[in-house]
């Protein structure tokens, strides 16, 4: 009775801790200089900021809502699932007839490393016979993230490849699996290359868990929506 008792107690003390908001810092320096891309959540929503694609994404989980902002030109666009068109978008805005899906990477585990406080796996991406990225993953005790977290982020990825660039998509962190993403936790390092050669790299500095405002879930005023 008592470990039964001992055991209802962490439930309610880890349910706070995992319903409540999170928020991951990371730094990226690549051509545009050193940039902060930031992710946050709560139960209902997810956040993206890719200072070096100039762009933001908001998700709202409750009403299948996407926006893509673009912070510099105070614009925005909005999708919705019923609203995404059945053909991606290609060069010069024009649209394809049947969707062509890109080559996905595949990635090789090489070795172990450290970021920070992470002791990760490190694999090389492949896209065909071609090397672009290197991905450092933590997972299961070596960092306190767990795939629960990102619930609401793999929704917001599954409506967003529909309409973002493969550049975009490949970019936004989760937490996943091999069978899922092609190497098992999060990746705390990602070295993105550019015909050989690397061109940018992306590290997570801070993991919070903390309450994060509402406000940082809705799109500023003075943005706006074009068609």
């Amino acid at each position: 009775m008592k470990r039964i008792t001992l055991g209802l107690l962490w439930v309610f003390i880890a349910m706070p801790l995992y319903s409540q908001g999170l928020t991951l810092v990371m730094r990226e320096v690549g051509p545009t200089g050193a940039t902060a891309p930031m992710l946050q959540t709560d139960r209902t929503h997810a956040r993206l900021d890719i200072p070096s694609l100039l762009s933001q994404v908001l998700y709202d989980s409750t009403t299948k809502t996407l926006q893509v902002l673009v912070p510099l030109l105070k614009n925005y666009k909005e999708y919705t699932p019923a609203s995404i068109p059945q053909s991606p978008p290609v060069a010069g805005g024009q649209r394809q007839s049947a969707p062509v899906a890109a080559v996905p990477i595949t990635y090789k585990k090489t070795g172990t490393s450290k970021v920070g406080n992470w002791t990760c796996t490190t694999y090389d991406g492949l896209r065909g016979s071609e090397k672009v990225a290197e991905v450092c993953a933590a997972e299961g005790a070596a960092i306190d993230l767990k795939a629960a977290d990102f619930t609401i982020v793999q929704q917001a990825v599954d409506l967003a490849k529909r309409v973002a660039p493969t550049e975009m998509i490949e970019r936004i962190p989760a937490y996943g699996t091999v069978a899922s993403q092609g190497f098992a936790g999060f990746p705390v390092r990602r070295v993105t290359y550019l015909n050989g050669q690397p061109v940018s790299t992306a590290e997570l500095v801070e993991i919070r868990r903390e309450a994060v405002p509402a406000a940082n879930f809705t799109v500023p005023a003075g943005f706006v929506r074009m068609p």
